[in-house]
């Protein structure tokens, strides 16, 4: 598998790939034309950034893509860019016949810093990742006041709890689902690593931030349709609009002999 890379991209360590979906984009041109993926860079300070690739919906006019053609591709891109931590959106996963995953680390980290308050903070199934909550949340415990943790099992927070009581005076309680107390207006934010959760729309307090870990479509439809007053946050979203207001950093990517077989497997 070979890439070729145009001349132009920006100066700084790739961090992280990401795979979003060019909706209605063909790969080719034409028969006879090579497979061209085009990638847009995203900085994200201290000289490092994010190589998002908007991975054509289909192969050729409105054909699909076979999934060994696409993984040969993307394989290409990531060879190309030397960087083994990557992420797919859902759809995309899907194309390639991997299973969905939550985002590394790294991404959920960038996009928390999108959040302007967090002063009472609810956290939504993060009993199996506590670990990783905890290191996401470090930055901002300082200035939150209260954590609520919606949970059927609160006892498996309790390390968690008594770490942030010990190191911040920060309180954590639990309950088995949202109501009205949960957050105050305009300082609440929740933090929902649950893939199924069912949003309770109408008890979240006014201005509430949601930061969806799974980026389902269903939730952001949901929030966009009844609550127009709370801002809606996932990483799909946010790396989707960057790559759209990315085209003084675009650059295309040939794939070589895209049938060949894939050197790697997605993780």
């Amino acid at each position: 598998m070979e890439t070729g890379r145009r001349e132009g991209m920006g100066s700084g360590r790739v961090k992280l790939l990401y795979f979003g979906l060019g909706t209605g984009i063909c790969a080719k041109a034409n028969f006879f034309s090579r497979v061209r993926i085009p990638l847009v860079e995203i900085g994200t300070g201290e000289g490092e950034k994010i190589l998002c690739c908007p991975v054509p919906e289909f192969y050729i006019k409105n054909r699909n893509w076979e999934e060994e053609k696409l993984t040969a591709c993307l394989n290409g891109v990531i060879h190309g860019a030397a960087c083994e931590e990557y992420y797919l959106r859902p759809e995309v996963a899907g194309m390639v016949g991997v299973e969905e995953r939550m985002p590394p680390e790294y991404l959920l980290a960038y996009l928390l810093r999108q959040v302007p308050c967090m002063e009472y903070l609810c956290c939504i199934g993060w009993e199996e990742e506590q670990e990783l909550l905890r290191g996401l949340l470090e930055p901002y415990f300082p200035r939150i006041n209260h954590v609520n943790v919606v949970t059927d099992r609160l006892q498996a927070y309790e390390g968690f709890a008594e770490y942030i009581y010990a190191e911040y005076g920060t309180p954590l309680s639990g309950s088995s689902r949202l109501d009205g107390d949960s957050g105050r207006k305009g300082r609440t934010v929740i933090l929902d690593g649950r893939k199924d959760y069912r949003i309770p729309w109408p008890v979240f307090p006014e201005g509430t931030v949601y930061v969806d870990c799974w980026s389902a479509e269903g939730k952001r439809k949901l929030l966009a349709k009844h609550r127009r007053d709370m801002k809606y946050l996932s990483v799909v979203k946010f790396l989707d609009t960057a790559m759209k207001s990315g085209y003084n950093t675009r650059v295309n990517v040939e794939c070589h002999n895209a049938q060949r077989k894939s050197f790697r497997h997605f993780r």
